[in-house]
C-alpha cells in the first residue's frame, strides 16, 4: 500500500499537536500506525503467539473486514514504530485479569481515537478506562507492555485485531 499512498500528510491526525522530542519545536510528521496483525510478509510470527497475520484481503473473513482495523491515531508517548501491537492474552480463552496493554492508542478527540478498517469505514472510539490514557509527560516515552487487568478498552481492541 505504500507505493499508492505517498503523501506525508495523510499519515497524522489533524488532531495531533505534538512535537517531535529530537527535534523540538517540530511539529510530528507521524501520528498514526498500522494493525500489527496485519501484512509484514518479512515477519513469520505474531505479537501473540498463536495469532496469524493477515497477508490479503482475503483471509479477513474472520472476524471480517468490517471487524478488523487497519490504521489508528497512537499517543505521542507511545509511538515507536510503524505497526501497533495488541497482546492478546486473555482473549481466547476469556481472562480479563490477562490484559495487557502493549502500545497506546491516541486520545486526540476529547479521550477518543480513530480507527480505520479494512471495509473502508472509519470510527473514533471513546477510551473508558483511565489506563489507556495515562497523562502525558513530554519527553518521556510510557512503559509499553503494562498489565490492565479488566480493561474494556483492551477487550475492544482484541476483537477487533
Amino acid at each position: 500500500m505504500g507505493r499508492y499512498a505517498t503523501a506525508v500528510g495523510i499519515y497524522k491526525c489533524p488532531a495531533d499537536k505534538s512535537l517531535s522530542n529530537k527535534n523540538k519545536g517540530v511539529p510530528r510528521v507521524r501520528s498514526i500506525s498500522m494493525n500489527g496483525y496485519i501484512g509484514e510478509l518479512s515477519r513469520s510470527d505474531t505479537y501473540t503467539a498463536g495469532y496469524r497475520n493477515f497477508l490479503k484481503y482475503s483471509g479477513m473473513l474472520n472476524p471480517g473486514p468490517s471487524k478488523t482495523w487497519v490504521f489508528l491515531d497512537e499517543r505521542e508517548d507511545s509511538i515507536n514504530d510503524g505497526w501497533f501491537a495488541v497482546d492478546m492474552g486473555g482473549y481466547d480463552p476469556i481472562n480479563p485479569n490477562a490484559y495487557t496493554i502493549v502500545d497506546y492508542p491516541a486520545s486526540y478527540h476529547n479521550r477518543a481515537g480513530g480507527f480505520s478498517y479494512a471495509d473502508g469505514h472509519s470510527e473514533i472510539k471513546k477510551w473508558q478506562d483511565g489506563r489507556t490514557t495515562p497523562n502525558l509527560k513530554f519527553g518521556q516515552l510510557l512503559p509499553l507492555g503494562v498489565a490492565s487487568p479488566r480493561n474494556p478498552d483492551v477487550a475492544w481492541m482484541q476483537e477487533r485485531m
